[in-house]
């Protein structure tokens, strides 16, 4: 009897042990939805821009990406939405290729609340002599730019 109560008590001693240690500690943030769209209205993408946008770890670059005209619009917007279990900041980064090189362009930090759809987005101004090419989003916690939720490539013409 006294070898099954100290087991108890040690197994309970390992769950509170556990409860200190964040279960889901590499998954604070899961990217459910990216868009590229013209515009929002009412926190929605509108506009969206074919064919859709995907993080590539969810394709394996299998599958064609967006094209923007700068003849249609003068902008393109990174809509996303992302499940949260954890306040924190989620960061945009955009980035162009010239001459064969990745140059990032513009980073965005964006505030987040735990949420099971928490939609965000950032904006980037387009002008046809400067931004033709290929772009590439990093979406990434602020905090930790190198654990990469997110990769989101377009061409603009």
């Amino acid at each position: 009897m006294v070898d099954r109560v100290k087991y108890i008590l040690w197994g309970m001693g390992l769950l509170l042990g556990l409860a200190g240690t964040p279960l889901l500690a590499q998954a604070e943030f899961l990217v459910k939805t990216v868009v590229l769209s013209k515009e929002v209205n009412k926190r929605n993408p509108q506009g969206i821009f074919r064919p859709p946008a995907y993080c590539e770890k969810d394709k394996n670059g299998q599958a064609a990406i967006p094209v923007i005209q700068t003849s249609q619009t003068s902008q393109v917007i990174f809509w996303t939405k992302i499940e949260a279990t954890t306040t924190g900041t989620i960061r945009h980064s955009w980035h162009h290729q010239t001459n064969g090189a990745w140059t990032k362009i513009s980073e965005v930090n964006i505030p987040i609340r735990p949420s099971s759809g928490y939609r965000m987005w950032s904006m980037k101004s387009l002008h046809p002599d400067l931004h033709t090419g290929e772009w590439m989003i990093v979406v990434a916690p602020s905090k930790e730019p190198d654990r990469i939720l997110c990769i989101a490539r377009f061409t603009v013409k």
